[in-house]
């Protein structure tokens, strides 16, 4: 009954933290692992045990994602490191590892995040997470200006995503669907339109267009990010009205969104608005910028 209990709140959690970001939930995500820890002592039989022992690795993999997202570094690698302790089975421990990757990644350490995506792939064991784990070193080629390892792993993924039966994935795979497929690869192409070479921007744009438009309200973080990406190439193939335009689109949206992400996000698309004088870009843009971290 505990494991199932948990199981339940855990995916309502996440599925929280999907909608409305990591600082609307993370307090609650550390109420439920406070219970856990009593519950887990009380579990008699071994079988339940290890039950228990998988689901409070799924709990603390999203206890240190929301606390990546309200950016607390920090406490993100504490709860990941237990995470791993708890965690048995294979393919979450690759998850695990792709998002400490992750954090790697959004705080400028692309060459730490594809060590450690690296480190993922050596116990993944299924096409779903080998493509989410060839994306995302696909985006850490990008970043390091890698065109070529950056294309190569990109259409691995898309290969291994093909192969995958991502129906039925586990809870905490689930998000990589063939709109988040189309996001990562707008991500990789954003990064070489900025490290390799602006053509990038135009395929960026097709992705990107196709991951906004089937991104469901319940991927609002997700769909909030691919609207700022996306402003971001309009403005560098030249046009500002188009960037202003969806980049409007991006800040509404954001105003239910608690994610200290959202301004590490809109710091790129504010620098380029300024060097181009896009100034009612700008404008949209600078309120977010000012605003209180949502590290609640």
């Amino acid at each position: 009954m505990h494991v199932r209990h948990l199981r339940a709140m855990t995916a309502a959690l996440r599925a929280v933290d999907y909608r409305y970001g990591g600082g609307s939930c993370r307090t609650q995500v550390q109420a439920l692992l406070s219970w856990c820890d009593k519950a887990f002592a009380h579990s008699a039989s071994a079988a339940v045990r290890r039950e228990f022992r998988a689901a409070i690795a799924e709990l603390h993999a999203l206890a240190g994602w929301t606390a990546f997202d309200a950016g607390l570094g920090g406490s993100a690698h504490r709860h990941f490191l237990l995470a791993l302790d708890f965690a048995q089975d294979e393919d979450l421990v690759a998850n695990i590892r792709y998002r400490m990757g992750r954090v790697h990644l959004h705080h400028g350490g692309p060459a730490e995040a594809l060590g450690m995506f690296r480190l993922a792939g050596l116990v993944g064991t299924n096409h779903h997470t080998n493509a989410i784990l060839a994306a995302n070193q696909a985006w850490c080629h990008a970043d390091l200006g890698q065109r070529v390892p950056a294309l190569a792993s990109l259409g691995r993924a898309h290969d291994e995503f093909a192969r995958a039966d991502v129906d039925s994935a586990e809870p905490w795979a689930a998000f990589f669907d063939v709109h988040d497929l189309a996001g990562i690869t707008g991500a990789v192409y954003t990064s070489l339109s900025r490290t390799v070479d602006v053509s990038f921007a135009r395929p960026a744009i097709t992705s990107l267009g196709h991951a906004v438009a089937g991104y469901r309200d319940d991927m609002a973080r997700s769909r909030t990010f691919a609207l700022i990406a996306l402003s971001l190439n309009h403005l560098v193939e030249g046009d500002a009205d188009e960037a202003a335009a969806v980049a409007a689109l991006a800040v509404t949206q954001s105003g239910d969104i608690m994610s200290a992400r959202t301004r590490k996000k809109l710091e790129p698309l504010h620098a380029e608005a300024g060097r181009r004088r896009a100034t009612r870009l700008r404008e949209l843009i600078t309120p977010l910028l000012a605003a209180p971290s949502h590290a609640a």
